[in-house]
């Protein structure tokens, strides 16, 4: 029979110390070493450890000074000698047959480790009705990382009610990080990722303790929420290392929803201290949207999306409602609360996640951490505008023509690329360079937009570091798109009238085609001085490039003048800025507003259309 080492860690547990001891001296398997860590307690848990082993020379009692429940675990492991190791906390019992059922079991699988069921016994000792995973749904089976049904439930972030091989914790070099809380979670989870051979047998073999007074997990401070937070972050990135998101959106779901509620339970917490925790995981609850992790309630949705929004007011209304219905509930009631239940599962299953896109993503937000590339925000851009400045965008049809591809309207053309490059690569300040600001980071996009940028930006990404200049600060070329691919619309009303207030009382003149009509039907420009028109070629407008320049050279300096002609509007910006022009290269813009204002060019009365072709100047052919 070969020997079992169980891990005790020991914190001034004086109360249920003996109990926790003599489930182990008593176990019906015998080949056992028992470890106590006694990790610096004040009361006489360390004197009854020495007494203890006294009497049974299989237990081992180390006294530290004090390093938490994870140092104290650690100790252990690095003196265990057993095939096996199991742990048991100090206030927990192991049933009679516990260290029997696992080892007769990890002998016949061969598992890397296995795990037995549970039962919750109230602080007094007493066992309540039912173990946590039920006999009639859960029976002898092999887990699986591709197994979410079954596999998950099972995976519990508990070390207590395993088995595991040494030889398997030794190849993983693996030890529990320390001064953390769910300390646990990342041993198991990682242990999980990692594992080949998991067994669930279901024999109850532990009894673990609900001490609601003064447990760890209940002094939720903001100590114990910093601690969360690391702890979080260390499984979110193995998990993510690993290539294992799928199984991480149901862990997800699971810890959203429980430490969540953690913070909204707390009364340790200063409203300040309340803010600082929510600002520290914010990256933690806006994983919801991009896992497609549904909430249980419509309160907790409200709660994420506040926080999502960095609107931390009305998140601690929120949680001070509930924190107030929560206190009027059973345990068993606010426990369940605060589990996804079985429909939660179920949309995240069909919900499912690009896996391939998240892969994507992660690698290009780790580029993006020492980008030195700076672009400015929407309104500071629009600032810039308001006080003169020009601008020329650049997106992916203008990379494609400088890569060597052809657009639908726009075939190749080496004086454009020429052109593109030079503009891309200058460095001036009479006109604003646009750029995808996704070359730093994917913010605030709808998920189908996401989704393009994250595909497209790890095809080009490299070839924008080849042709931008870290010298230059550049704004988003999104400028002209802030409504369609946007996910939340809060700043949409302001930008349109940040925009509109540049040609506030100015002369106007569109440089377009035929199929674009900026502004007509809606109230875009509605406010400018005058609107005059040129309209240009559809295809190939770059071949009309010189007739365009001279025309627009004609007007006075004091006209606004806008391009909507696609990668020939960029050129045509940058040409004019230098020469003292205000020129705005500000396609989409039109569609973005129309679709803002819910309005449809097919709504577009006569008389609209009559004022149009009035301000039509000139049609260059």
């Amino acid at each position: 029979m070969d020997k079992i080492t169980i891990i005790i860690p020991v914190y001034n547990v004086e109360k249920y110390l003996s109990e926790a001891i003599n489930s182990t001296i008593n176990q019906s398997y015998q080949n056992l070493e028992i470890i106590l860590v006694d990790d610096g307690s004040t009361d006489s848990s360390g004197k009854i450890c020495d007494d203890y082993a006294k009497k049974d020379t299989r237990i081992k009692v180390f006294h530290q000074e004090n390093k938490g429940l994870s140092g104290a675990r650690n100790t252990g492991l690095k003196n265990a000698t057993g095939k096996y190791i199991m742990f048991l906390d100090s206030d927990d019992r192991f049933t009679l047959n516990a260290c029997k059922i696992m080892y007769d079991y990890i002998e016949k699988t061969d598992a890397d480790y296995a795990i037995g069921d549970y039962i919750n016994m109230d602080e007094d000792g007493t066992l309540w009705e039912n173990p946590v995973f039920k006999k009639n749904i859960y029976h002898e089976f092999k887990l699986s990382i591709k197994d979410y049904e079954q596999s998950f439930f099972i995976m519990n972030s508990g070390v207590w009610n395993k088995i595991f091989r040494k030889s398997f914790l030794d190849s993983l070099k693996i030890e529990f990080v320390e001064r953390i809380p769910a300390e646990d979670a990342v041993f198991t989870t990682y242990c999980f990722i990692k594992s080949k051979n998991v067994y669930y047998i279901p024999e109850i073999i532990y009894e673990y303790r609900q001490r609601y007074s003064d447990s760890i997990s209940n002094s939720c401070s903001k100590k114990y929420f910093e601690g969360i937070n690391k702890a979080y972050r260390i499984i979110y990135e193995n998990f993510k290392e690993n290539d294992e998101m799928g199984f991480y959106r149901y862990f997800y779901a699971k810890s959203m929803n429980y430490i969540l509620y953690k913070f909204i339970d707390s009364d340790r917490l200063t409203k300040e201290e309340r803010i600082d925790v929510l600002e520290e995981m914010k990256w933690f609850y806006t994983l919801s949207n991009e896992l497609k992790i549904p909430t249980i309630l419509k309160s907790v949705q409200y709660i994420i999306e506040s926080i999502t929004k960095k609107d931390y007011e009305q998140v601690l209304k929120y949680c001070e409602i509930l924190n107030q219905v929560r206190k009027m509930l059973p345990k068993e009631l606010k426990e369940k609360m605060s589990k996804p239940n079985a429909n939660t599962y179920k949309q995240i299953e069909e919900n499912a996640i690009d896996t391939e896109i998240a892969r994507k993503k992660e690698e290009l937000l780790k580029e993006m951490k020492t980008s030195n590339i700076r672009i400015l925000t929407t309104e500071e851009c629009l600032q810039e505008l308001k006080k003169g400045k020009s601008i020329a965008r650049f997106g992916n049809g203008e990379l494609d023509l400088i890569i060597g591809k052809g657009l639908e309207f726009q075939t190749p053309n080496k004086n454009l690329v020429n052109r593109l490059k030079e503009i891309l690569q200058s460095e001036q300040n009479f006109c604003m360079i646009g750029i995808p600001d996704e070359i730093n980071k994917f913010e605030n996009l709808t998920e189908e937009s996401e989704n393009f940028w994250v595909n497209y930006m790890y095809q080009t990404r490299s070839i924008w570091l080849q042709y931008l200049n870290m010298n230059m600060q550049y704004c988003p070329s999104s400028l002209s798109r802030i409504y369609i691919r946007r996910k939340d619309h809060i700043n949409c009303g302001k930008y349109f009238s940040m925009i509109k207030d540049i040609w506030k009382n100015r002369n106007v003149i569109i440089c377009e085609t035929s199929d674009t009509k900026t502004g007509v039907g809606n109230d875009l420009l509605s406010e400018c001085k005058s609107v005059r028109r040129i309209i240009c070629p559809i295809e190939n407008t770059f071949d009309y490039y010189d007739t365009i320049l001279t025309k627009l050279r004609q007007e006075s300096k004091d006209t606004i003048i806008l391009t909507i002609l696609g990668p020939i509007a960029t050129v045509l910006a940058y040409d004019l800025a230098k020469e003292g022009y205000q020129a705005l290269d500000l396609g989409h813009l039109d569609t973005e507003y129309a679709l803002y204002k819910k309005i449809s060019k097919k709504d577009i009365q006569e008389d609209s259309n009559e004022k149009y072709k009035n301000q039509i100047e000139s049609i260059i052919k």
